[in-house]
């Protein structure tokens, strides 16, 4: 699957807008957004993972072992609220989503944000090393 990867690598669209995740553990969470959040596993080798949701690109790219041995996750991950960006995520179903999400270590809030509108069908949720997301339910 390693020359897949850097095949689907080389075809993404130039001009198009992507997003790379460093993680301690790219099995669980590249498990995770396929799982919980629907995202489709375009390929992958050891090291990287390329997942699509809608025409955007993630690639979950796995923290070289020196470095990823000095990080320590606690379980359940403590939310990173404070990034600089968050990526938000159309889901078909924020119940399942939600089960999901729960079942691979993560987590989708109960309750919408103080701000959104209760109807908006927005959450936050954090991944299984406490990456913060958003998740909209849409109707299709």
């Amino acid at each position: 699957m390693k020359e897949r990867y850097w095949i689907a690598v080389a075809e993404m669209v130039e001009n198009q807008v992507n997003a790379v995740l460093f993680v301690k553990d790219l099995r669980a969470v590249a498990q995770f957004y396929s799982t919980a959040l629907g995202m489709r596993v375009v390929a992958s080798d050891e090291h990287h993972c390329l997942l699509n949701c809608g025409g955007f690109e993630l690639v979950v790219h796995q923290i070289p072992k020196h470095i990823a041995d000095t990080i320590v996750l606690e379980r359940p991950p403590t939310p990173r609220v404070s990034g600089a960006i968050r990526l938000d995520y159309p889901v078909r179903s924020i119940a399942e989503s939600r089960r999901a999400a729960r079942a691979l270590g993560g987590k989708i809030d109960d309750k919408p944000p103080e701000w959104a509108d209760p109807d908006a069908r927005f959450f936050f949720g954090y991944d299984p090393e406490g990456n913060q997301f958003g998740v909209r339910e849409h109707g299709g």
